[in-house]
């Protein structure tokens, strides 16, 4: 059968408050315990941060992915042996390196993608501004070059990245599509085609909220359709800390993030439940 589950961010955990205060990791594993999360985004650039996030998350019953910037081919193996030390269930990628042409580029996503299969670390590419799936339509390049390529949706960074107007054309809903098409996980944030991360009931805001939440259930109707029955899904709530969040001119976010992360993490639990429904009905 065919699971959900529902991660946090480490850094979304990041607070940043004018006042300094932040939560201990201690509170932040048991915040997430009780709220039902599955476990937590752990960095695997912040070695001594993540091990000690682990064994709280291990001891409260909780599992950990990992996320890399890999500046270069060879660097990458640190990242993947950290990943390989924490038990992550997967690694995922943010490769910080800029090829000119699709060829360079392919060739660097499949050299990464083989040294994580030798060390039998499941690896995803993430779209993500600043890095080698900057551009979208590089990326759809990518992905045809490397049909191995597996990608996790961060779709924020391609509205603001390609400043999507209002209503979406035709023509940039099939790309998102065609992106979707080959997701294997999901991160959850909501953007507009000028801020990557807006807050969720600002009425202004509706008509970018609606879409991105088609948007994801587009995207895990497409993966339990071509995954396996046993396979499990990894929806990522990633709202970041400021600058990121909006603040105010003294420095607060105009929204509590906290709660934000629980209001998308039961938009994702709702669509994954009707879909089961839809799925049941279907073989009925």
């Amino acid at each position: 059968m065919q699971k959900l589950e529902v991660f946090q961010s480490i850094w979304g955990m990041e607070r940043r408050r004018p006042d300094g205060h932040e939560w201990p990791i201690e509170e932040q594993v048991e915040m997430l315990k009780d709220a039902g999360y599955a476990g937590m985004d752990l960095l695997t650039g912040v070695t001594d941060g993540a091990r000690k996030a682990q064994k709280l998350l291990s001891k409260a019953g909780l599992a950990c992915t990992a996320c890399a910037f890999p500046k270069s081919v060879e660097g990458f193996q640190s990242d993947i042996d950290m990943a390989m030390e924490l038990g992550a269930r997967h690694l995922n990628v943010i490769g910080q390196m800029y090829p000119m042409t699709v060829a360079e580029g392919a060739d660097i996503i499949k050299r990464w993608l083989e040294m994580a299969d030798q060390a039998g670390m499941p690896c995803m590419i993430e779209t993500h501004r600043d890095c080698i799936t900057t551009d979208m339509l590089y990326t759809l390049q990518l992905m045809e070059a490397v049909p191995e390529m597996k990608v996790c949706a961060d779709l924020s960074h391609f509205v603001v990245a390609r400043e999507f107007t209002w209503p979406i054309p035709t023509r940039d809903e099939h790309w998102i599509q065609q992106v979707l098409d080959r997701s294997v996980a999901f991160q959850g944030r909501v953007a507009s085609r000028e801020q990557v991360q807006i807050q969720l009931d600002f009425p202004q805001q509706q008509g970018w909220v609606t879409r991105f939440r088609q948007w994801w259930e587009d995207g895990i109707r497409k993966w339990r359709y071509r995954e396996a029955p046993d396979a499990t899904l990894n929806f990522l709530i990633e709202l970041g800390p400021p600058p990121y969040a909006i603040t105010d001119k003294d420095g607060w976010e105009l929204s509590d993030r906290w709660e934000e992360g629980l209001v998308i993490k039961g938009w994702i639990e709702e669509i994954w439940a009707r879909l089961e429904v839809e799925g049941k009905a279907n073989q009925d």
